[in-house]
Order: C-alpha cells, then sequence, then structure tokens
C-alpha cells in the first residue's frame, strides 16, 4: 500500500506553487497600485490612501486570518471522517459577520474622527476601510472553506486576482484623470470582494450536511491566535499610522512620502509570503510526529533562506533606495538613507519574528507567540517617545518592535524544544 503522504506528493506540489504564485501576484499588484496612485494623488493625497491600504492590511488579517486558519483546519478534519462541513461553516460565517457589523458601527460612529485624524477629512476613505474589511473577511473566509477541501488552485487564484482587479481598476482611474484619494480607496474595498465571487463555487458543492458545530470546531485557541495575529499587524503596520497622528498640518507631502517609503521598504516582505507558503507548512506535520530533531533542523534551513535573502535584499534596497523611490513614485517623493534604514533592517528582522511566531503555533504555543508579538508591539510605544523627527522616530521605534519581537519569540521557541511539545488537534 502506498503511504498517503507520498502519493499526494506532487499534488501537494503543485497546490502549495498555486499558492505561491497568487501571492506574488497579489505582492506585485499591490505594489504597483501604489506607485499608481502615488503618480497620480502626488505625496499629499497619496498620505491618506496609503494609511488607508495600510489599516485594511493590519485590521483584516488581524482578525480574520486565524478565522480562515481554522475554519481550514476543522473542514478538512470533517472531510477525513467523512462528515459534511455546512453547520462549521455557517458558524465561521456569522462570526465574521458579526465582527464586520461591529467595525463597520464603530466606523460609521467614529467617521468624523477617522476622516479627520487618519484620511486627512475624506469620509469616503472610511467607507473604503469598512468594505475593504468586509472583503478581507469574505476572503478569509472562502479561503478557509478552500484549503478544507484541498481546492489551493482556487485559492491561489483568488489572491492574483484581487491583485489584477486593484491595479486595474487603479490605471483605469488614473486614465479618467481621477484626483480625489477617496475613489481610489473605495476600489481598495471593492476588489477583495468582487475576487472572492469570481472565485468560490457555491457553498453547497464543497459542504454537506453534517453533525452540529461546537465551538471547539473553529478551535479553542481562535482567542490567542487572534490576540497574536493583532499583534503581529500592529507592529509592522503601526509605523505609517503612528506617523500619520505626529505629522503635523502642513506635514501631509512629507507624511505622504514617508509612508511610499515605508512600502517601498517592504518589497522583501511581499516575496516573503510566497516563500512562507512553500516553506512553513511542514514545521506542523513534524511537531505532530513528535519529531524534534526534523522540526529543529526544518527550522533552522527556514531561518538561514529568509535570513539571506532578508540580508541581501535589504543591503539592495538601502544602496539604490532614495534615486529608485523617485524613480518609481515621482520626483516630489524624495527620501534619505537615514529614513530607509531602519525600516528595511526592521522588514528583515518581521520575516524572522514570523518565522519564529509560525514555528510556535506549529507547537501549539499560541500564547507564548501571542505574548512575544505583544512584547515587540510594547517596545514601539516605548521607542515612540524618542525627541526625533517623526520618519526617524516612527522608523526607529519599528526597529526596537521587530529587535524584541525576535528576541522574546526566540526564548519562547528554545523553552518550548526543551520540552516535549503537544501534537496538534487534528
Amino acid at each position: 500500500m502506498v503511504e498517503p503522504g507520498v502519493a499526494r506528493a506532487p499534488r501537494m506540489s503543485a497546490q502549495v506553487v498555486a499558492v505561491g504564485a497568487g501571492l506574488a501576484i497579489l505582492g506585485v499588484a499591490s505594489f504597483g497600485y501604489l506607485v499608481l496612485t502615488g503618480r497620480a494623488l502626488g505625496p499629499s493625497e497619496v498620505a491618506s490612501l496609503a494609511t488607508l491600504w495600510v489599516l485594511i492590511n493590519a485590521v483584516g488579517p488581524s482578525l480574520f486570518l486565524p478565522l480562515e486558519q481554522e475554519l481550514g483546519r476543522s473542514v478538512a478534519a470533517r472531510r477525513a471522517l467523512g462528515q459534511g462541513s455546512r453547520p462549521v461553516l455557517a458558524r465561521a460565517g456569522r462570526l465574521g459577520a458579526a465582527m464586520v457589523g461591529a467595525l463597520a458601527v464603530t466606523c460609521l460612529a467614529l467617521s468624523i474622527p477617522l476622516s479627520d485624524s487618519l484620511f486627512g477629512g475624506e469620509v469616503l476613505l472610511v467607507a473604503g476601510l469598512v468594505l475593504g474589511c468586509a472583503g478581507l473577511a469574505l476572503e478569509h473566509v472562502s479561503r478557509g472553506l478552500l484549503a478544507g477541501n484541498g481546492q489551493f488552485v482556487r485559492y491561489g487564484a483568488q489572491l492574483g486576482i484581487d491583485g489584477v482587479l486593484r491595479l486595474g481598476g487603479a490605471g483605469a482611474l488614473a486614465l479618467a484623470g481621477a484626483t480625489q484619494a477617496g475613489w481610489y480607496g473605495v476600489l481598495l474595498g471593492l476588489s477583495p470582494l468582487a475576487a472572492a465571487a469570481l472565485t468560490v463555487p457555491r457553498p453547497a458543492a464543497l459542504t454537506g450536511a453534517g453533525p452540529p458545530a461546537e465551538w471547539r470546531d473553529i478551535g479553542s485557541a481562535l482567542g490567542w491566535l487572534v490576540a497574536g495575529s493583532a499583534a503581529a499587524q500592529f507592529v509592522v503596520n503601526a509605523a505609517p499610522i503612528a506617523a500619520g497622528l505626529l505629522a503635523g498640518p502642513g506635514e501631509r507631502a512629507r507624511l505622504g512620502v514617508f509612508i511610499s517609503v515605508v512600502v517601498f521598504a517592504r518589497m522583501p516582505l511581499f516575496a516573503f509570503a510566497a516563500v512562507q507558503a512553500v516553506l512553513l507548512p511542514g514545521l506542523a506535520a513534524l511537531a505532530a510526529r513528535g519529531d524534534l530533531a526534523g522540526f529543529g533542523a526544518r527550522l533552522r534551513r527556514i531561518l538561514g533562506v529568509v535570513a539571506a535573502a532578508a540580508l541581501g535584499g535589504g543591503a539592495v534596497l538601502v544602496a539604490v533606495g532614495p534615486p529608485l523611490v523617485t524613480l518609481l513614485f515621482g520626483s516630489q517623493f524624495r527620501t534619505t538613507r537615514e529614513i530607509l534604514l531602519p525600516l528595511v533592517v526592521a522588514g528583515g528582522l518581521y520575516m524572522i519574528a514570523t518565522v519564529l511566531s509560525q514555528a510556535l503555533i506549529s507547537l501549539r504555543r499560541y500564547a507564548a507567540s501571542a505574548l512575544g508579538w505583544a512584547g515587540g508591539g510594547a517596545a514601539f510605544l516605548v521607542a515612540l517617545l524618542a525627541p526625533l523627527e517623526f520618519e526617524l522616530r516612527t522608523g526607529y521605534a519599528l526597529l526596537a518592535a521587530t529587535v524584541v519581537s525576535v528576541g522574546a519569540l526566540a526564548a519562547e521557541l528554545r523553552r518550548a524544544l526543551g520540552g516535549t511539545p503537544t501534537p496538534p488537534a487534528a
């Protein structure tokens, strides 16, 4: 009899490639979207739109990525037992809808303060925030359903289509001469909704009747996963938000340039998402078998690859960054290596911290992962008190946050590997 893992290896390889390709398209398209809008709007106007982009990509994954992960796990477990997953999908859908509803009510109640403090008075960008988070909720829930059913080609297609829609839509708006940031923000919110609608078949095709869903069916660890995801998103996204709050009324153009530089410094993170999809899944299988030696060896290989990529990519970004930012975004976007350096180094450390966090989650050390990220968030707030210009203050606060996160997560992982990890539940 052929071992299941051997029989499925080629198919699994194709699935990983499909997801990685979708992530790569989404990353390149997202960067292209910001370049196009920067050129169409200029530094002052693009500051508000870039802030929206950061918020959507912080709030959405914080709330809904853990829901995707736990829904996918539960659907796959039921599928292996020959049980229908419709009750689980219904429970996850209700939970996602409740979170979106609470977010929408909050944004509506605070629409004026939000638009004034974060979006330069552009209320339409608040609508873009609600639409974007609703779209990500639909995407993450649908991806959980797709992943649990092994539909990774559709999963990757959804990622790629989302990117193509936002880039193509921004190009169309720019060609039409649109100069109001709000319309680009609404586009940013609509693209994930459209991508999900285009790539997910009717739920009935992927689900069936099954036993009633208990809360444990979407994971007793969901609370810690949400907390950890939120803390990680705070670490990586707090700098541009803090810069928006610290910049004075006459510094909107400087703020727009700085947020564009933050996006530029994150270019390796777009590629890292695909690398993460390829390299990390095997950790959970090794942890489940209790193979600590294999787990440690694989983790060291992953960390070596990520560290080398971060070092090489970071060196290139710092060397050619300032003129390349001006070339990509336009003549009004000028920066210095002094501003770029802490952002680039922090990006590399964030990738290493993410690997360490995923390793802890593979060992079911959910609380340890969340607390490691929370330590980084606290370090950011403390470092933000430094008496520097807002670009350097937020850049070095981000660097401090990633240094502390790497240290805390590495210490927790050493403790975890010193004992016997509990195999993850099916």
